[in-house]
């Protein structure tokens, strides 16, 4: 085993397929990041996926064609066992490394998507494989440097690596300000999670608000921190608010020019949130919101590949994740190993029975930039102004730390399947209908039925506690277009009693 602190992963015959020789420039400026990383005491290697003669030397079989997910996968998982290392750039959108394509359990009518886009399968040390139930024990550090897809101009690139060589962490202070937008009808959700990450909620905005369009100012997004809880739509360069059947524009893709502060984290819990698209395939050829927040200066972004979900009041599912996410990064955790433990926080305290809801928030969350970057300096850390051993010790701690919490959920996590049968008894029934009633649902589709099979932690017993569960999936959708309004009813149950129930509502 070699040992390396950060790869750099990307495909050189697809930089050179999609940007002819100004690909150069590109591996320049990666060889630039990587002596840069020197700085911060990262021993970084870079490593194209495609170079066989590399890839022999490293243990693992080479890329041939640029879009096979499995290939891409393996690749990953044979340089991981080889290197070992603290953290992983994909450099690249989709075009250049795939995401990993995984089944959508809740694929119909009311849930359009069926795959989910995901990185998540790179951050878990499980084969390849395309049900999302096999990734739910993230162990690694990954984060994606995206460019922009079907675009031949380098100059987006190079802004970000350049961005990533200028990031140096700050005092905390420095974000605690925020900038959030929520759906008028979310605002009590949204204000909980504010105060769950800020200790305070006084600075959110409503869409709609005051005016029918919203017009954010420079001082409102100069905060470093941003926030949102609003609806999004599949290749569509805007955000979304909502009161009622209105759904004003909360934020479009263009309005982010040059108002935001070098530095900024986002978080977003929309629908699409994070995805990455050629701009000409949305209205006015602009750019993904995530996209246009990286050119202008932004260094990480969470958000979803896929219609997202969360309650209508409270907490859970996107909610959680992204709150996590940034709770972390404001301590002082690297962008990459904040959406990690964000990711094991959030599936351990849904556990130890996974509702198929809380498997797609798992799946469909990313993260873009490097994730290598501290954002915030953390002086409760041993490796504050320490040496390079301490930090190399450091690092090496942590990373067997969330290995062994990834041991951990692979060993209890029950995952749901979808079986066709499984109504159950003439009583559950009633009283699950009585239950849809008392929700409002008006004539919901017949139920699609989740079993979750017990687990066994290796003990005489332990099957007795980690019981057999299913759950009753009951959606309903009013409107029609990019903004389907979505509610769901998840009921629990194990041998036809009700255990309790869920409700969701797209974002």
């Amino acid at each position: 085993m070699e040992n390396a602190i950060k790869l750099i992963l990307t495909n050189k015959t697809a930089l050179e397929k999609k940007y002819g020789s100004k690909h150069k420039s590109i591996l320049a400026a990666l060889e630039s990041l990587r002596e840069f990383d020197k700085t911060r005491r990262l021993d970084t290697r870079i490593i194209f996926l495609d170079d066989a003669a590399l890839m022999k030397k490293c243990k693992a079989k080479a890329v041939t064609d640029t879009l096979d997910a499995k290939q891409n996968k393996q690749a990953v998982d044979a340089l991981y066992k080889h290197f070992s290392p603290g953290y992983i750039l994909l450099v690249g959108a989709q075009d250049i490394i795939p995401f990993q394509r995984l089944d959508n359990l809740l694929f119909s009518e009311d849930d359009e998507d069926k795959y989910i886009p995901s990185d998540l399968p790179y951050a878990c040390d499980v084969p390849y494989n395309t049900k999302p139930g096999k990734f739910i024990a993230p162990a690694r550090v990954v984060g994606r440097l995206p460019d922009v897809p079907g675009q031949n101009d380098p100059a987006y690139l190079l802004s970000l690596l350049k961005d990533s060589m200028a990031v140096k962490p700050v005092a905390r202070k420095n974000y605690h300000a925020y900038f959030s937008v929520s759906v008028f009808d979310w605002q009590k959700s949204t204000e909980q999670s504010l105060q769950n990450i800020f200790g305070g909620f006084k600075s959110l905005q409503l869409s709609p608000g005051k005016g029918k369009v919203a017009k954010w100012t420079l001082s409102q997004m100069k905060p470093k921190v941003h926030f949102y809880n609003c609806h999004g739509a599949l290749d569509d360069a805007a955000y979304y608010g909502q009161k009622g059947n209105d759904y004003p524009i909360a934020l479009q893709s263009d309005a982010l020019t040059k108002k935001v502060t070098f530095g900024t984290v986002v978080a977003a819990e929309c629908c699409y949130g994070a995805q990455l698209f050629d701009p000409k395939v949305s209205d006015g050829h602009l750019l993904s919101i995530a996209n246009n927040y990286l050119l202008n200066h932004a260094v990480a972004f969470t958000g979803s590949s896929t219609i997202a979900y969360g309650p209508p009041q409270g907490q859970g599912l996107a909610d959680l994740l992204t709150q996590y996410f940034l709770i972390n990064v404001i301590n002082g955790a690297s962008t990459g190993r904040a959406l990690l433990e964000a990711r094991q926080r959030f599936l351990n305290e849904m556990g130890p029975t996974l509702d198929p809801y809380e498997l797609k928030t798992a799946a469909q969350f990313y993260l873009l930039g490097d994730p290598s970057l501290v954002l915030v300096e953390n002086e409760t850390d041993p490796n504050h102004l320490a040496k390079s051993k301490s930090f190399v010790n450091t690092l090496q701690n942590r990373r067997d730390n969330m290995e062994a919490k990834s041991k951990a959920l692979q060993g209890y996590i029950s995952t749901p399947e979808k079986v066709d049968d499984g109504q159950g008894s003439t009583t559950l029934k009633k009283e699950i209908k009585t239950l849809l009633q008392e929700r409002n649902f008006d004539t919901p589709a017949p139920a699609k039925v989740f079993v979750n099979e017990g687990k066994s932690s290796g003990t005489r017993d332990a099957k007795s506690f980690r019981p057999t569960v299913k759950f009753h999936v009951y959606s309903e959708s009013a409107g029609e277009g990019k903004l389907k309004k979505t509610k769901v009813l998840v009921v629990k149950e194990k041998n036809n009693q009700i255990l309790g129930f869920r409700e969701y509502v797209r974002k």
